[in-house]
């Protein structure tokens, strides 16, 4: 691009002047940079060609203005002063560069000067030019005031195109001249413009004649032609200005508007006749009560460009105003930008608004909550934020499809706003959280009934989706500032922390912080976080606790995952279990307790002369994820664990209500050869017609029910039905929670095959489970001193005898 620049006559003639100041210039690193430059401006530059040495020159504005022309690909003109010397700038753009030439401005009071701009230019009178050519333009002799014209003898010029001492944009009618007369003996007329070294045009009458071989050419100034040339020049730039989008006008420096193009007239509000001539600020006096009237006033006094945004306050058009100044007249072009000031604001709006329900987004809230802070009067009172999370959303949009729970999540918006002042703002944050902020509220309790009236809002009336009438609710946290946060990220967080209570409390209801929260909440953190770690680097431990048979044996034993935290102290299953189903941590882990008790108990079973069954618990999350049957299958194909020695116990509580939607992945599971349990059993309120239809083949009767027999009539009956039942199904029964001889005895008599409890054995860790089951091979009195340690004490005062499998038991049962 450069290069082609350069070889441009133009340019070429421009960057090897010794007398003018121009250059090529190009954006840089966002800064000016200096391509190629006249000898004379580099010697003003001092020989440097990065954007410090213009910016030295002509100061930031000017450069920044050179730099925004440069970028947008358009010309610029202006002025300014060096050294006490005003000059004028012009830049043209020129094959994605920019031509800049500097011109010094004359004093009105002397005598004008021929400018070097390029253009039409006027040198002194030079009389008749005479040039001799041959068939080819070249010159074979010229007149010496061609000589005086072009600054050199007239005899240099001989062997010289003549097309290059021709105007560029009449080299068409020089040749068209030449060619009329190359072979005729009648002589022809035109005109066209030559150019001198210093750039200088003139506009010359031609006649031409010609013998083939020679060709004479008599050129005479003509005065005519110039004020024809110059008329032409205006006319052809009111056309322009006339045809522009952009309103126009010019003013003096006293305000007088010397032309006004008919958007001008337009936008001043009266017609052309009456404006022409006229002071501005007269004419139309309420453009003096606006930016208008400064930022001219500014561009007169400094003379230099000024650009800005204004809007029309007559009909509400956004312009962009670009004053540019001259020694007498201030130029003001009127760009309307109003479809890109639409743009720009549909374009904030959108990235400050949720696109489903149009309220304000958590960036809009966030700017809001910083200006209340910093507002003396929010200071002085409190201001309440809820924090909302719609109860039961999920299942809607589960159930429904997305599309009806955007219409959900639209209707719930419009009863949030309902119920709150014009000066409170509700916000969206993301999925069904919603935000809604309180200024100027006098305290708790006004704060709390706003919380109430938005759960009633939300969850007293139904919504009708789907021909359906959908009920949802809402459990709502309450902050207020400045008693519970100083700003505004810990506002948020302690509101969404209330509203996490609120949801453990039971949902769609308010609850108010306070620090005991926070706390709460950080030890939640902390503890998701050790878990986490846990299953990333597989730190979980298993224990196992064994069942036996009426007779002692251990058939089976049940792995129970511990979780073991960073300080080495076991952390309670009562703890760690919800954490781990809430964030769904429970997928990863059940894998993986699955695999590592399968591979162990399958490696035990080749030591023992019969092998024992594996119980695992499976979450009622892992039961709903979908992925169950194909986690157990991969498990039983990688560690090579028999089936029909592998129970999983599933919740009764997510069979019965979930019991059509895992009904297959049972039956998968069965056809694998897996056996099925139901935990906790009697919690649940099983339907026996459902539990005929699931493919399950053992029931465990709950340590509730097992705690207070034989003692107490109405579990003696529970116990006997429960037992009656799983006979009639066909079902095996195992008690867990056994801890004294008479829940032993009383289970045994009744037709109980397992029992399971502190009362029997403990849950161990391998090594000691390794241990219990070696002990058990190895008769009488010497098996027992091999389990090492008294026998416990019973709350009873009695104790359990050693022939089935006694161990050292723990105050607190399993």
């Amino acid at each position: 691009m450069l290069q082609q620049a350069l070889h441009d006559p133009l340019v070429a003639e421009l960057m090897g002047s010794h007398t003018r100041v121009s250059a090529l210039l190009t954006v840089h690193d966002e800064g000016l940079r200096t391509l190629s430059a006249s000898k004379h401006f580099r010697q003003l530059l001092g020989h440097s060609s990065d954007g410090q040495a213009l910016l030295a020159r002509y100061g930031q504005t000017i450069t920044d203005n050179l730099k925004s022309a440069l970028f947008e690909g358009s010309g610029w003109t202006g002025s300014v002063r060096i050294q006490a010397q005003w000059v004028s700038l012009r830049l043209l753009p020129w094959n994605g560069l920019g031509l800049l030439e500097e011109t010094p401005l004359q004093p009105k009071t002397e005598p004008a000067t021929p400018s070097a701009a390029v253009g039409l230019d006027f040198p002194p009178a030079v009389g008749t030019l005479v040039l001799h050519l041959n068939d080819q333009g070249i010159i074979l002799g010229a007149s010496e005031s061609l000589g005086v014209f072009m600054g050199q003898e007239s005899s240099e010029l001989k062997g010289v195109d003549a097309l290059n001492l021709v105007y560029r944009s009449d080299a068409g009618q020089f040749k068209r001249l030449l060619d009329q007369v190359k072979y005729r003996t009648t002589a022809s007329e035109g005109a066209f413009r030559m150019r001198n070294a210093d750039n200088q045009v003139l506009l010359l009458d031609w006649t031409a004649a010609g013998d083939g071989n020679d060709i004479i050419l008599v050129g005479r100034q003509s005065q005519h032609h110039v004020e024809a040339a110059l008329l032409q020049s205006e006319e052809r730039i009111n056309s322009i200005l006339e045809s522009m989008s952009d309103a126009f006008f010019a003013i003096d420096l006293h305000g007088h508007i010397s032309y006004v193009n008919a958007k001008g007239a337009e936008l001043l509000g009266k017609p052309a006749q009456l404006l022409l001539g006229r002071v501005l600020w007269d004419r139309a006096p309420q453009m003096k009560k606006t930016q208008l009237f400064h930022t001219i006033n500014q561009a007169k006094g400094s003379l230099q460009p000024e650009t800005f945004q204004w809007q029309n306050p007559q009909d509400e058009v956004w312009y962009q105003i670009k004053a540019y100044p001259s020694q007498d007249l201030i130029s003001v072009f009127f760009t309307d930008i109003s479809t890109i000031k639409r743009s720009e604001n549909n374009m904030r709006h959108q990235a400050m608004h949720d696109t489903l329900t149009g309220l304000p987004n958590r960036l809009a809230l966030s700017q809001v909550l910083d200006e209340l802070l910093n507002t003396q009067a929010v200071t002085q009172m409190n201001m309440g934020l809820l924090f909302i999370d719609l109860d039961g959303f999920k299942a809607v949009n589960d159930t429904l499809g997305h599309d009806k729970g955007d219409e959900l999540l639209i209707a719930v918006s419009k009863r949030l706003k309902g119920v709150v002042r014009n000066s409170d703002i509700v916000a969206r944050l993301s999925g069904d959280e919603f935000v809604i902020t309180l200024p100027y509220i006098p305290g708790h309790e006004a704060a709390f009934n706003v919380g109430r009236k938005v759960v009633d809002a939300v969850s007293k009336r139904p919504y009708e989706l789907a021909d359906k009438a959908i009920y949802i609710g809402a459990s709502v946290g309450v902050a207020l500032y400045p008693e519970d946060a100083q700003d505004v990220e810990s506002l948020l967080k302690h509101a969404d922390i209330a509203m996490y209570q609120a949801k453990q409390a039971g949902k769609n209801t308010v609850r108010m912080f306070h620090s005991a929260m926070s706390t709460s909440l950080q030890t939640k953190v902390n503890l998701e976080n050790e878990l986490h770690h846990a299953i990333v680097h597989d730190r979980m431990e298993l224990h196992y606790q064994p069942r036996m048979n009426p007779q002692g044996k251990v058939c089976a034993v049940e792995a129970l995952a511990r979780l073991r935290n960073t300080q080495g102290d076991l952390v309670a299953p009562l703890h760690f279990i919800p954490i781990a189903e809430e964030t769904g941590l429970i997928i990863a882990m059940g894998a993986q307790v699955l695999k590592k008790a399968c591979e162990w108990i399958g490696q035990l079973n080749t030591e023992l002369s019969e092998p024992i069954g594996l119980s695992v618990n499976v979450s009622g999350i892992q039961l709903l994820d979908g992925h169950l049957t194909q986690t157990v299958a991969d498990v039983l194909r990688d560690t090579g664990f028999p089936p029909h020695l592998l129970e999983l116990e599933l919740t009764e509580t997510v069979l019965m209500q979930n019991h059509e939607s895992v009904h297959e992945d049972l039956v998968t599971l069965h056809n694998m050869g897996v056996h099925l349990s139901i935990d906790d059993f009697g919690t649940g309120y099983s339907s026996l017609s459902m539990l005929h239809k699931l493919p399950v083949q053992s029931i465990k009767l709950d340590r509730s029910f097992v705690c207070e027999l034989p003692n107490t009539p109405d579990s003696v009956i529970i116990t006997r039905t429960v037992l009656a039942m799983a006979t009639a199904l066909g079902l095996g029964v195992v008690a867990e929670g056994v801890e004294t001889d008479e829940q032993r005895d009383f289970l045994i008599d009744s037709g109980v095959q397992e029992l399971q409890g502190f009362g029997l054995a403990k849950p161990m860790t391998d090594t000691d489970l390794h241990h219990f089951l070696k002990a058990q091979n190895i008769p009488g009195k010497l098996g027992l001193q091999v389990l090492a340690g008294p026998a416990p004490t019973q709350p009873s005062g009695q104790t359990l005898g050693a022939g089935i499998g006694q161990v050292v038991l723990d105050a607190k049962p399993n």
